[in-house]
């Protein structure tokens, strides 16, 4: 009895050795093994950049000393940037004109006309003077907020909550005067598709309120009453338009409303005109770190292009490429 376990035991052991011994040479030498998937999508060819489509040079990089940078905007006072617990303006040799800090970290930064600077602060809207004085902090737009673009006016503030799917217009006190976007079948309004926290807004110079819709690769046009105006959309992995679940990331508009648009996946910055029509790209692929997110962009009464590259923390700046 006692040998005819140990004959059981050493043939399974055996046997185990053999499976083992086969499996071995299955997953080493299997046929096809090292040929390339042909269902795989490659993207590699759509992140070259024809030479005669870029149409701005980098002039000028800022190294940033603040971490986690997290927004930017530009005004005639310098360059203001949000990054962790801290609000900073510099100037574009890269010097610091001053700083001050924040109980939170920001999810946007935008200054008014009149030079007070807003942030998002996840769920609610805080306005600073530049001295770091705090002047207002609204109520919390709720749990699911997420706040991540806000463009305030002389008279009311507009604030795009990517978890909501809605654009609020509001009064400087914070009060809700409008929800704009939501889906309405009968006012043909397609609603917001947000997969992720990118939700940018811009008013053009007209001062007409544009909201991107990245689910839909889409741009929106609204009037100050929630109405949708119109609409384009750019949906192809190629380089003049717009791809993967959501995009673009970012989004600005320049004084001859010629849209400055920023993308994630296949990182690059590009133009459109104001009918939405490819004009060409400000920074290729090539010009940003491998998984690099998409940048936060801003323009300045000049022309010039900043962009807040947060793998590198540097604001980059490009200036329009001179014909001839």
């Amino acid at each position: 009895m006692k040998n005819k376990t140990i004959i059981n035991t050493l043939l399974i052991v055996m046997a185990m050795a053999i499976a083992f011994i086969i499996v071995r040479d299955f997953v080493t030498n299997k046929k096809g093994k090292d040929i390339e998937n042909p269902y795989a999508f490659d993207v590699s060819e759509y992140t070259k950049v024809n030479p005669s489509e870029i149409l701005y040079n980098e002039v000028k990089t800022i190294q940033l000393t603040a971490e986690y940078p997290t927004g930017i905007d530009v005004s005639e006072n310098g360059i203001f940037v949000a990054a962790k617990g801290l609000v900073s303006q510099i100037n574009e040799n890269g010097e610091e004109l001053s700083s001050f800090e924040i109980d939170s970290t920001a999810t946007c930064i935008k200054l008014s006309p009149t030079g007070e600077i807003y942030l998002g602060l996840k769920n609610k809207v805080v306005a600073y003077n530049s001295d770091g004085e705090l002047l207002t902090s609204w109520e919390s737009f709720g749990p699911r907020s997420v706040i991540t673009s806000i463009i305030p006016t002389t008279d009311k503030i507009f604030v795009a909550d990517a978890g909501n799917r809605v654009v609020y217009q509001c009064s400087k006190e914070g009060e809700i005067i409008l929800r704009i976007g939501e889906k309405d079948d009968d006012k043909a309004v397609p609603g917001y598709v947000i997969p992720s926290p990118y939700f940018d807004i811009a008013l053009n110079e007209e001062g007409y309120l544009w909201a991107v819709n990245p689910g839909r690769h889409s741009l929106e046009n609204y009037t100050a009453e929630g109405a949708l105006r119109s609409s384009w959309t750019q949906s192809s992995v190629k380089t003049e338009g717009f791809s993967g679940c959501c995009n673009p990331a970012h989004m600005t508009i320049m004084d001859d409303n010629t849209f400055v648009t920023s993308e994630k996946g296949i990182v690059r910055v590009k133009i459109y005109d104001q009918h939405g029509e490819y004009q060409g790209v400000v920074a290729a692929p090539n010009q940003f770190d491998e998984a690099s997110p998409a940048p936060d962009v801003a323009v300045d009464d000049n022309g010039k292009i900043f962009l807040l590259d947060f793998n590198r923390n540097q604001v980059r700046i490009f200036e329009a490429k001179k014909n001839g």
